[in-house]
Parts: structure tokens; sequence; C-alpha cells
């Protein structure tokens, strides 16, 4: 099932990635998706969340749409990365907690609202998928996740409190974008879910995204990485965000990587 969530409120006050979603809804145009609802009136922080009520009503309307799909395997695409708190607890729950969440990102997102420099909720769910964070998202959540259940792939902009909570937990994160890396971890569980934020990509190539990066990943290598393991894993799920593309054009050099998506 394909979801297309266009929330924007996770990044901070400005819309790029409203208008991000929009260009990959056109891409999307020719398949079947459910769009997931905004709801804009209120911007204000609370709780050290930024736009906080917004994000948590639209993880209620994508709750609903979660629900009602009955669906075994969910794609997204987004929107900021906020949106994963859903289908992933979803997945999580459904598969018993026998998924591997191989998340492909410059940023850890593993903030809570007190620890997070900026107060945007895109750089909180993964924190929030472990149990910690705003009690009233989280009761929105269908399971929470384990810390042993996450690799990270490409992390390179990380705060001091998520340096440590990798540490502490012993997260583990491979820099290099190759599936062989990998592979010790993602033969432990039986179905893979994987984020891709396209911030992990290089500047050079793509940077059409909130916060893009230099020295990042070859579209090419994200794109084969991708490949293989949906070749040799059973995925069930995945996610793409963080794109403030405002035109197909704009979007041409990562297409492949988009068609990806679609399984």
């Amino acid at each position: 099932m394909l979801f297309i969530n266009p929330q924007w409120q996770g990044s901070g006050i400005t819309n790029e990635l409203k208008i991000g979603a929009e260009t990959l809804k056109l891409f999307f145009k020719d398949h079947d998706f459910k769009e997931i609802p905004l709801y804009e009136k209120d911007l204000e922080s609370q709780h050290n969340i930024i736009a906080y009520n917004s994000i948590l009503k639209q993880a209620e309307f994508f709750k609903t749409a979660v629900i009602e799909s009955k669906a075994q395997k969910i794609q997204t695409v987004g929107g900021d990365c906020g949106i994963e708190i859903i289908p992933i607890s979803y997945l999580n729950e459904i598969y018993k907690n026998n998924l591997g969440i191989i998340w492909i990102d410059a940023h850890a997102d593993l903030n809570t609202p007190e620890s997070s420099p900026s107060k945007t909720f895109h750089g909180m769910p993964l924190r929030t998928l472990l149990g910690e964070g705003n009690e009233e998202i989280k009761k929105l959540l269908f399971s929470n996740i384990k810390p042993q259940q996450i690799c990270f792939v490409g992390l390179r902009d990380l705060d001091e409190p998520e340096i440590e909570y990798i540490k502490l937990n012993k997260i583990q994160s491979v820099s290099k974008c190759d599936y062989a890396a990998l592979e010790h971890i993602i033969k432990l569980y039986n179905t893979i879910y994987i984020h891709l934020d396209l911030d992990v990509l290089d500047e050079s190539e793509f940077k059409y995204t909130m916060f893009p990066t230099s020295n990042g990943f070859k579209i090419d290598d994200v794109y084969h990485l991708i490949k293989e393991i949906k070749q040799k894993t059973n995925v069930v799920g995945m996610c793409i965000t963080e794109s403030k593309a405002a035109t197909l054009e704009q979007l041409e050099p990562i297409k492949k990587v988009l068609e990806e998506i679609l399984f």
C-alpha cells in the first residue's frame, strides 16, 4: 500500500516539504496511493515541539488510514521524517518485533523534545518509537521498537545527546553504502524496513532537501543498496522523506531511487 503523507510541520515553520510532497504526488500520479490529509490550523509550539497539535492530529489521520488499509506491506512518501512513527510501529506490531530497521539518513532522529536543539519533530521519530518522548504522541503508536532493531547507514550530523544514546544502547551504525556491511544485522530479522532521508545523498548530486549534506552517498550507490536489500530480504516497508523538489525536473536525478519504493 502506497501512502503519500505531505506532513511538513515536523521540519519547522516552512512549507518547502509540502511543496516537495506535491511534486512527488505528481511523480506517482499513475500509481494507486492514499494521501494523508494535513491539519494546518495550529503551528504553535507546545511541549517542546514546534506545531505540536498539527503533528498529533496528522499522526491520528495516518493511523486511521493504516488501520483501514489492513496492509501487510507499506510504502510511504513524505513529507518529513516524523511520519515514520505510524508505519514502523504498525509493521513492527504485525510482524511481532521481528522487524529490522535500516535507517539511511545523515541524521539519527534520536532526540527527545527536551534534548532537541531545534524542537522540530523530524529529529525525534526514532526516539519516540523507542518509547521516549511526548506521552500523547506515544499513545498513537501501535508498538515500540528496541535499539537492536536499528542499523544506521550514513550518519554524519548528530547532536551530542544522540551520540551518547547510540553508545549507551549499542546501536549499530555503518558508514559504507554497501549491503555486505549490513548483512550481519539484516540476517537477524525475517522482515526489513527501509527508511531513506534524501539528505543522506551528496548535495553535489541532489540538493533539494531540507538539510543537504556534503560528502554524502552517491545516488547510484543508494539505488544499488536498496535494490540489493529488496532482492535478498523480505522488505515489508519503505519510506522516502525530506524532498523539497518543486518540479519533476528537479526529481530527475533520483528517479530510479524513487521507483524502488514500488513493490
